[in-house]
């Protein structure tokens, strides 16, 4: 299941029909993070999304919501610095559900290097993005060389990753890449997502055979 982190969507989900452009473009998984919903709101919309992405064998990561992911059995949570700690996430979700942590500093990679209970570390942000203003740090190309070479977990990319820098993004040997805009802006969010598949995976995706 962790194969599937290799092109991640992050949605809101505030548009169904998008979200399904994305999965007949060919995204692996997909990460609900609505930061502007009640938690009511988001139990709801997570719980419909999970039953849409069921339908094609998607797993559906929580974002910084390890209550959330619990409830609606979803495939795992995504945490921030500031969110629950990964161990305590491991001990309320148990062993077969994924559990990611957003990096910042060489410093928080070292101290992810020290828990083996993450699955996968995430390198936030590469580039500006226009989905996070308050971004910490932009690691670029060369800072994303030097955290996988310092990681002993699959590292992925965040942050501006659109099909203009893809491919120098998986030339530095970094596990996957999750995206937003480069889907959700898109004129034909299914052509971009399909795009960015053959570049992300190195094969074109054949939507009748999701």
């Amino acid at each position: 299941m962790l194969s599937a982190l290799r092109f991640c969507y992050i949605s809101d989900y505030a548009n169904p029909d998008l979200l399904l452009s994305a999965v007949k473009g060919g995204v692996l998984s997909v990460q609900y993070r609505d930061k502007n919903s009640s938690r009511s709101v988001r139990y709801v919309k997570a719980r419909q999304l999970k039953k849409q992405l069921d339908c094609f064998n998607i797993p559906l990561i929580i974002n910084d919501d390890v209550d959330l992911a619990h409830k609606i059995n979803a495939a795992g949570v995504h945490l921030g610095q500031a969110d629950q700690r990964p161990e305590a996430a491991r001990n309320i979700l148990g062993a077969g559900k994924i559990i990611g942590w957003s990096i910042e500093s060489v410093a928080q990679l070292k101290e992810a290097n020290r828990l083996s209970c993450l699955d996968y570390v995430a390198a936030s942000a590469i580039f500006p993005s226009r989905s996070k203003a308050d971004l910490k740090t932009l690691w670029g190309l060369e800072g994303l060389e030097k955290l996988v070479a310092l990681s002993r977990h699959p590292l992925i990319a965040i942050g501006g990753i659109d099909m203009t820098n893809i491919a120098a993004i998986m030339s530095r040997a970094v596990f996957g890449a999750a995206v937003i805009s480069a889907i959700s802006n898109a004129n034909d969010p299914e052509r971009a997502a399909r795009a960015l598949h053959e570049r992300i995976i190195g094969v074109k995706h054949d939507s009748n055979h999701q």
